[in-house]
């Protein structure tokens, strides 16, 4: 499990722009985060602390104000004491509003950090998620190439020699972009989401034999290129003895499973003179109709099976 401290999220969150500002600088900011979400203090508040998360960033919003401020300090005393006994990572205050006095004490005396921010809670948290998942969510490299084809992040695999990178370079020729050939950086978004990025920032080089590493970047300009896309569907290209001629009309869909997503997969066989290029826009092409409910197999066959039903009558 990925973590970060509390020193390291001050110390990067400003190309997010989160705007924090440490109140209490003599608490202990090498206290950890794990979790890529933050948790509010509904029944925290009302004294059920069960489920309160020691490793997520606790978040302190002007309703959360508002009701302590509504407490009498008995009350107020108690449930903050609970809180803060239970040793959390941090409290960001947004709003820009100032904490609440006995939170200041309690967490003085837990030595917990407390950070402000002058966003409001909604677009705070929005950036702050956006933070934790590219720290904390898990990630992964693969050996492929990722290319956007009409809008779909297609992600070609295969053993090495197969032609990934060959074929990769004829979709760029026709207008495709790459995001990454060779080592890819995939990045999970919970809950389902993959995003796939050159594991080097901006390198856009290919390895073609006989050719060595060229530019894409210089060779067909930015338009041929982008920084990173959403992983929608999985191309392996193997050998045509390897490939099982039984589901000719693919009618079950095969999934690919990559940290604990399934993705569809195809699986396209190699043979010379086949253009394989052309079938795998027909595959991204078709990934999109699939989206949309559409089936070719399942639909051929259900027709066939209504004509065949009707002929019997």
């Amino acid at each position: 499990m990925k973590k970060i401290t509390v020193s390291q999220l001050l110390e990067n969150e400003e190309s997010y722009d989160l705007q924090l500002v440490p109140l209490n600088p003599e608490a202990e900011y090498n206290r950890i985060i794990s979790h890529y979400r933050i948790q509010k203090h509904g029944l925290a508040f009302a004294g059920f602390t069960k489920y309160l998360d020691q490793e997520r960033i606790q978040l302190i919003g002007k309703t959360e104000t508002d009701y302590l401020e509504s407490l009498d300090n008995i009350n107020c005393t108690e449930i903050l004491t609970k809180l803060c006994k239970r040793d959390v990572a941090c409290f960001i205050i947004t709003t820009g509003l100032a904490p609440h006095p006995i939170l200041l004490t309690q967490s003085n005396i837990h030595h917990i950090p407390i950070l402000q921010t002058q966003h409001k809670t909604s677009r705070f948290i929005i950036r702050v998620n956006r933070f934790l998942e590219d720290y904390l969510s898990p990630t992964t490299t693969i050996h492929g190439v990722l290319l956007d084809i009409y809008g779909v992040g297609v992600l070609l695999i295969g053993e090495s020699g197969i032609g990934k990178s060959e074929c990769a370079l004829d979709l760029i020729h026709r207008g495709h972009r790459l995001v990454a050939d060779d080592i890819i950086h995939v990045h999970h978004i919970p809950p389902v989401t993959l995003v796939g990025s050159a594991h080097l920032p901006a390198n856009y080089h290919m390895e073609i034999r006989g050719l060595g590493l060229i530019n894409i970047e210089d060779i067909f300009g930015v338009t041929a290129i982008r920084e990173q896309k959403r992983i929608d569907l999985v191309i392996k290209l193997i050998s045509w003895d390897q490939y099982d001629n039984g589901d000719r009309l693919n009618l079950e869909q095969k999934t690919h499973t990559l940290l604990g997503v399934f993705l569809p997969l195809q699986i396209l066989p190699v043979s010379p003179g086949r253009n394989l290029v052309t079938i795998i826009e027909i595959a991204a092409r078709n990934h999109m109709l699939t989206k949309m409910g559409k089936a070719p197999g399942r639909d051929l066959l259900e027709q066939l099976n209504r004509k065949l039903e009707q002929q019997s009558l």
